[in-house]
């Protein structure tokens, strides 16, 4: 039996590459033959996957395809042409909007995308999504069997040395609120700024910002540059993409979590934080209460005075801070490689696979 993944973009060290690579794992350990075919393949991943243009003949035949869906691409077309059953993992798209004045091609990217997902309603067996927020939206579109499958992690990378420099450098006994996820205008790097400039400023002198994650779009990336000149504010630290021994490091040395994304499909940086003992303070927006469960504090509205003041408690008051890494520590078993693997063993078998 064969089982291959499709994709638009294989990208390293991202959650949906990351996400492709384990369920291969799984599924070949189960004794599937599967491979993965994308159109967009970063270079360190070209040993894990081939041109989706090579899905044909012998690879193609009486084959089940798992199409991931993010974005819009010409690799939508070619899918939906195969007469092969088909499975759709939804990992949600941005809306476009987040990078109008930012990046136009993205937003185009992304709108064309939001058309191409209608295309599928009818070609796919199921469709699940990687949170509730997401199937919920599957099922909006008119998806008629939907499921969530969540995100699965190795969190063994996490169990590997912490990089010594990393260590070192922040483990002064400041304190240290991190962000993890790529620069980008729909995970609002600005508004985390915001609430640490009145945190530092009138709250804890000693603190740091960590800002975790690469850049790329140019003009979000100047805004967010000029933003942290315009509020004099010295302890931003913008780290670009970091290894994994140097993010189980971040990790080790944090405080905190602070995310204030307005569009997430999923959060792989909460479980991560749930995962590495870190209270984790977040926007109530798309995904992340359905990732957060009862676990975590939400961030109802944007009061930048009392997010710093939250911040302070979470950090300071033990009772309170031991009292959300229980609630974390309970909503992670959710997320553990046997549960999620159990949840994909029941999509198959649903279709007799």
């Amino acid at each position: 039996m064969k089982i291959h993944q499709v994709l638009p973009c294989l990208s390293y060290g991202d959650a949906i590459g990351n996400h492709t690579l384990e369920i291969q794992r799984i599924l070949r350990r189960w004794g599937y033959e599967s491979s993965i075919f994308a159109d967009d393949i970063h270079e360190a991943m070209r040993p894990f996957a081939k041109s989706y243009t090579r899905l044909k003949g012998r690879e193609l035949r009486d084959a089940v395809l798992m199409y991931h869906f993010s974005v819009g691409s010409p690799v939508s077309d070619f899918v939906k042409a195969l007469p092969n059953r088909k499975i759709l993992i939804y990992h949600n798209i941005t809306p476009g909007d987040f990078f109008r004045g930012y990046e136009e091609s993205i937003r185009d990217v992304l709108e064309q995308g939001r058309k191409e997902l209608l295309d599928f309603v009818d070609l796919c067996e199921t469709a699940v999504g990687d949170s509730e927020f997401n199937r919920l939206e599957l099922e909006a579109l008119g998806f008629p069997h939907s499921s969530v499958l969540p995100i699965i992690l190795d969190f063994d990378k996490y169990t590997r040395q912490p990089d010594k420099k990393v260590l070192e450098r922040y483990q002064d006994g400041q304190r240290n609120i991190i962000f993890v996820g790529r620069l980008a205008p729909n995970k609002r790097q600005e508004d985390i700024i915001h609430a640490f400039a009145l945190y530092k400023r009138y709250v804890n002198s000693a603190s740091r910002l960590l800002l975790i994650g690469a850049g790329g779009i140019e003009r979000y990336d100047l805004m967010l540059d000029e933003f942290i000149r315009g509020l004099a504010l010295d302890d931003v630290h913008i780290t670009g993409r970091v290894s994994d021994d140097e993010l189980a490091a971040y990790y080790q040395v944090a405080d905190l979590l602070l995310c204030m994304s307005e569009h997430e499909g999923f959060c792989v940086p909460m479980v991560e934080a749930m995962y590495s003992d870190l209270p984790i303070l977040a926007c109530h927006s798309t995904s992340i209460p359905y990732t957060l469960g009862e676990s975590g504090v939400l961030i109802h509205e944007k009061c930048y005075e009392k997010i710093a003041e939250m911040i302070d408690l979470m950090i300071e008051n033990q009772a309170f801070r031991q009292g959300i890494l229980k609630a974390q520590r309970r909503r992670f078993s959710y997320f553990k490689r046997d549960h999620v693997e159990q949840i994909l063993k029941r999509v198959l078998a649903q279709l007799g696979l």
